[in-house]
This record gives structure tokens, C-alpha cells and sequence, in this order.
């Protein structure tokens, strides 16, 4: 009988290559096995991000109008209190109203008008900050 004889593996020249390369064979093979959540979760991530801050700036905007138009309310109400307070102005100093308070009050027209002027002091003329205190 011949006896079959089983040669011995080829011994591996360089163990640190093969052994890095196992390890890089390992690596890159979890990588791959996990590489589709990850792109999808990346996706679904971007595409949330994106969502909320449509949300964001559609409610901003909507505060911003909120906002605009209560302002032109109180605009108009301002205007409207304006009005009123010219109206009311108008009426308080008409002349047949400071007539009639004049003439409850005793007053008469004057007969003659006097127009006063007062000289400047010589002591603030000589002074040297006088110009301020005009």
C-alpha cells in the first residue's frame, strides 16, 4: 500500500502581513455589514433635520404675521385716538369757548397793548461763561 503523504502547508513567510490583513479583511467586513443602516439612518436623520426646520421657519413667519398685523391694529387705533385728540383739541381752544371762559372769569379786552423788553445785567456781560445762560 502506498501511503498517501500529505505534504505540510506552505509556511507563511510574513505573519505580520497576514495577520494585518485579517484583521483589515474583518474590519472592512463589519463595516459592510452595518453600512446600510447607516446610510439609511443618515437619511432618515437629513431628512428629519430638514422637516423641523421647515417647521421652524413656517412658524416663525406666521409669528412674524401675527405680529404685523397687530401692529397695524395699533396703528390704526392711534391714528383713531389722534383724531380724537385733535377733534378735542380743536373744540378746547375755539373762540367761542375761551370767549365764554373769559367772560365767566371777568376778563376784558385790553384797551391798550405795552411791550416789554429787559436789559441784560453789566455783571453777566463781563462774565466770561454769560454766553451759556442765554
Amino acid at each position: 500500500m502506498t501511503a498517501l503523504r500529505l505534504e505540510a502547508p506552505a509556511r507563511i513567510r510574513n505573519v505580520r502581513t497576514a495577520r494585518s490583513a485579517t484583521q483589515r479583511r474583518m474590519v472592512r467586513n463589519q463595516r459592510s455589514r452595518y453600512a446600510a443602516i447607516t446610510w439609511i439612518t443618515l437619511g432618515v436623520t437629513l431628512a428629519l433635520a430638514i422637516l423641523l426646520l421647515y417647521v421652524r421657519l413656517t412658524s416663525s413667519i406666521t409669528a412674524l404675521s401675527y405680529a404685523v398685523d397687530r401692529a397695524h391694529l395699533q396703528r390704526t387705533d392711534l391714528q383713531m385716538q389722534d383724531a380724537r385728540f385733535d377733534d378735542e383739541i380743536a373744540s378746547l381752544t375755539s373762540d367761542d369757548r375761551l370767549a365764554s371762559v373769559a367772560a365767566r372769569l371777568g376778563m376784558v379786552q385790553p384797551t391798550q397793548f405795552l411791550r416789554i423788553s429787559l436789559l441784560p445785567s453789566p455783571s453777566a456781560q463781563n462774565h466770561p461763561l454769560a454766553f451759556l445762560s442765554r
